[in-house]
């Protein structure tokens, strides 16, 4: 996709958070500066921008993992199927962002030139059957451009949208395609424990809606303040589900 080149003006464009908005900064890396500014309610709504975004997770899901249902869109003969996909998981992001309960937090970093090279969104954990967590923050989508891997890219993605709401949540929660894995550890996430009860319980009942886990996704979370003395999320979950 042809993006344009990035206006001062553009950079400059207020950030648009509901409730924890994230002032603009760059990112030094080997290949140049990157500029990062949120991506608003306001962009969403703009179909070109939407799918940008989309587009820009749907291939970093494909390519960097070892699913078979999402690598087989790799295969050119799958091309509609492939846009299709595009089709629907852009109407999930405009949801969403539609939903937003003014806890969602979008960053997007850009080169000089304006090509989006680093992504991540944030929310308020909420699963498909519509079990919630206000306390929790769930990482749904981060990807880095090839070759800007191993400049921390995604690593002060995720800690700045994160942190811009740590006042409310306790913990983060994610599920890591399984390339992914040690660089979420390094980040200092943990992979949850399937021999703990409680724990499993919230593996299994999330894996019912989803089915990648453990070949494909690893589930993995990771408390924000040590000495916080509150129950852990998965507990909160626990009793919910077991009701």
């Amino acid at each position: 996709m042809v993006v344009s080149r990035l206006s001062c003006r553009d950079y400059r464009t207020s950030f648009g958070s509901k409730n924890h908005p994230v002032e603009k900064f760059q990112i030094k890396t080997n290949k140049g500066t990157l500029y990062v500014k949120e991506f608003t309610n306001k962009d969403a709504q703009y179909d070109t921008k939407i799918y940008e975004l989309t587009k820009f997770f749907t291939d970093n899901f494909i390519y960097n993992t070892k699913d078979p249902s999402l690598t087989q869109y790799k295969n050119p003969e799958n091309f509609e199927k492939y846009l299709d996909l595009l089709d629907r998981i852009k109407k999930y992001y405009k949801q969403m962002f539609d939903e937003d309960d003014g806890n969602l937090t979008a960053l997007e970093a850009r080169n000089a030139v304006g090509e989006l090279c680093g992504a991540v969104i944030t929310q308020t954990f909420k699963d498909y059957s519509g079990i919630q967590d206000p306390k929790t923050c769930y990482v749904d989508s981060v990807a880095v451009k090839k070759e800007y891997r191993k400049n921390h890219v995604g690593q002060k993605l995720m800690e700045k949208a994160i942190n811009c709401s740590k006042d409310i949540y306790t913990d983060v929660f994610l599920a890591s395609d399984n390339m992914a894995v040690p660089f979420q550890l390094k980040n200092g996430y943990r992979i949850m424990d399937y021999s703990n009860k409680e724990e499993k319980a919230i593996i299994d009942y999330l894996n019912k809606f989803r089915g990648d886990y453990p070949d494909y996704i690893t589930f993995m979370d990771k408390r924000l303040d040590e000495t916080n003395q509150t129950e852990p999320w998965y507990k909160r979950i626990y009793n919910k589900i077991k009701k």
